[in-house]
């Protein structure tokens, strides 16, 4: 294993454990095989007589069976262009130029190759790079901006009106800050408020008041040769007599409109800073030289590149997609809208253009050319994923995922709202969510004095409450949707939707949005059935919203089942033999609607057989909120 040529080659290389670890004591490479054994968990083989089987695959060697790099490679020009031994040409056409060793976060070197990846992207991925915001119906700045100045040396930034800035061209161009707030108990939050707006419209923010993280952000905005940023605690005024309740209907297009994202991925708060010193990693240096003999590690006159063996620090997954930053509500939205991203993690920082929801670094164009089956299960991987993320504000759940809703009611040419499509297939399939919730689901107490800014969901909407949802999984094409049965509150509004597919990522929905807005009815209304069987029967086939029957309702008087579909019969069954998919509903005390209707609101989803539940004449017309 000692030998370049073995770790250089794409065939297997192996050596006894034994071996590997009796010769690390004297060469630096089996050192760093050794310790990678030892460290990396489940890796550490089973006996001394064991063998270690090393592969490499591009600029990585992977260990026999294991899914994750075990350990990487760099290559390191010293001149150009770049001559390297015959016997070993090929495998450096295939490993990465890069630094063994990790760049000082705050140095010009560093600085300068976060502005490379995005000036690369610019030339290479047109779809990724808005060179000025279109002027057009609906696309525009965000409504205010944080001014960082042209020099580092500026002790301050000014808070902005944008429609006082006059910007064209790329002067529009913005850095979007993606961050947790944290814990408040230990992290300066420095929100704009309604009583600190005025002097930091006209004086400006001193860069030393600032936290950690948003010092940071100023710090890369600069670097990167842009003038503004946008941070939502700063250009959003919190708190009472704020402008949330506007703003947070624009995170469509503050996210998918900015220059780049930066993510504060090893932040824990605005306090911690995401700019810190990162444990740097070991590192062996081979000889390329064609005529090196075994154990060869170091440099050579015969070629102009050196060859490293480093630690393996390349994850992706568990940095950013698994990582803190990434359980939070509101980052989901922001991942899926951006671009490109920056991200900023413990161990090294990634630049991605392809991380955005499903790879769509314009979200979802993806969609358009999708199946009606690839939208079905785009949506609900999404707000799967979606709803078993955290929020500090629990009744932030509706609002901190309408602009990506936005985006697929459009996709869709549809309407919709809560979580919830218009139209067949997707009306009744997004109806019947399921509580995945161990222990059940809660409905979420919103805030009265923001009943103008939280509208509370309605019951047959997933984000009034909170946990982990589900769909039931039903065949494409073997179920007859009811569409006389359950009527959604879109049915009889007069509806304009418009999608942008010029890549600006433009949107525009008519006053039937739903979420998030108070002026508009959103109850169901369908048709009430019974049960014919004994509660204690039908609800072996039921799942309970709340992880239980609701208290109180053991009689099955008590309860109506809406069928949303029933199972399509190749035998012309009646429907009286098919199996029905339903939402389950109780009635809310003696409320009626302004049609007289009673109302009743839903506590689970179910499907029964259709002789288990009343038919035609004994239906009645009632109204879920």
């Amino acid at each position: 294993m000692c030998t370049n040529r073995d770790l250089l080659s794409p065939e297997p290389c192996q050596d006894s454990f034994a071996t590997i670890k009796s010769t690390s004591r004297n060469c630096e490479l089996h050192m760093l095989v050794f310790d990678a054994c030892i460290t990396k968990s489940g890796t550490t083989p089973k006996g001394e007589t064991d063998l270690v089987k090393l592969q490499r695959i591009g600029s990585h060697l992977f260990l026999d069976r294991m899914p994750d790099p075990f350990l990487s490679l760099c290559l390191v020009p010293t001149k150009y262009p770049l001559r390297t031994p015959p016997s070993f040409r090929h495998a450096a056409d295939e490993i990465q130029i890069g630094l063994p060793a990790l760049m000082s976060t705050y140095s010009d070197a560093y600085f300068t190759l976060l502005a490379n990846w995005l000036n690369d992207c610019d030339l290479n991925h047109p779809d990724c790079y808005l060179k000025a915001i279109p002027s057009k119906k609906g696309l525009a700045l965000p409504t205010k901006l944080l001014d960082v100045g042209s020099s580092a040396s500026q002790q301050s930034i000014l808070l902005c009106s944008s429609t006082s800035l006059g910007l064209k061209g790329e002067d529009t161009r913005y850095i979007a800050l993606s961050h947790p707030w944290g814990d408040s108990r230990h992290n300066n939050h420095f929100s704009t408020t309604a009583t600190n707006v005025s002097p930091r419209l006209t004086s400006g923010i001193a860069i030393s008041s600032l936290p950690k993280t948003f010092k940071d952000a100023v710090s890369v905005t600069r670097a990167l040769g842009i003038r503004y940023l946008w941070i939502d605690s700063l250009c959003i005024v919190q708190g009472p007599q704020g402008d949330f309740e506007t703003e947070a209907q624009k995170m469509e297009t503050v996210f998918s409109l900015a220059y780049c994202v930066i993510a504060a991925s090893s932040a824990s708060g605005t306090s911690s800073g995401f700019l810190s010193s990162r444990p740097q990693r070991k590192s062996v240096a081979l000889n390329l030289s064609a005529n090196s003999g075994k154990g060869d590690v170091g440099d050579s006159e015969d070629n102009n590149a050196m060859v490293y063996v480093c630690e393996a620090i390349d994850n992706f997954q568990t940095d950013v997609i698994d990582g803190p930053l990434n359980q939070r509500g509101w980052v989901l939205q922001e991942r899926a809208l951006a671009r490109r991203t920056i991200y900023f993690t413990e161990r090294q920082t990634y630049f991605d253009n392809q991380s955005s929801f499903l790879g769509d670094p314009n979200f979802p164009q993806v969609a358009l050319t999708s199946s009606k089956g690839g939208k079905i299960r785009l949506y609900e991987s999404l707000y799967k994923t979606y709803s078993r993320l955290q929020f500090t504000r629990a009744y932030d759940r509706p609002i901190a995922i309408a602009g990506l809703e936005q985006r697929l009611v459009a996709a869709f040419d549809t309407r919709g709202g809560y979580g919830i499509f218009d139209r067949v297939p997707f009306f009744g399939r997004s109806l019947l969510w399921t509580c995945e919730e161990p222990g059940g689901m809660r409905r979420i107490e919103f805030p009265e004095e923001g009943l103008g800014r939280y509208r509370v969901p309605p019951s047959w909407s997933w984000m009034a409450y909170t946990g982990a949802i589900g769909f039931m999984d039903l065949p494409f094409e073997g179920v007859h949707w009811l569409e006389d049965d359950v009527r959604s509150p879109w049915g009889a509004a007069v509806w304009e939707m418009s999608l942008d597919t010029s890549g600006s990522g433009n949107s525009t929905a008519s006053s039937m949005w739903h979420t998030g807005r108070t002026d508009q009815d959103n109850n169901l209304s369908g048709k009430g059935r019974r049960l014919v069987v004994e509660l204690k029967v039908a609800e072996k086939k039921i799942k309970w919203d709340a992880g239980q029957r609701p208290t109180g309702r053991d009689d099955a008087k008590e309860l109506r089942v809406v069928a949303v579909g029933r199972r399509k019969s190749k035998s012309n069954k009646p429907a009286r033999a098919l199996e029905h998919h339903v939402l389950v509903v109780v009635g809310i005390g003696g409320w009626t609607d302004s049609g007289g209707r009673r109302i009743y609101q839903r506590v689970g989803v179910g499907s029964l057989p259709g002789d288990w539940i009343t038919h035609n004449e004994q239906e009645e017309e009632i109204s879920i909120f």
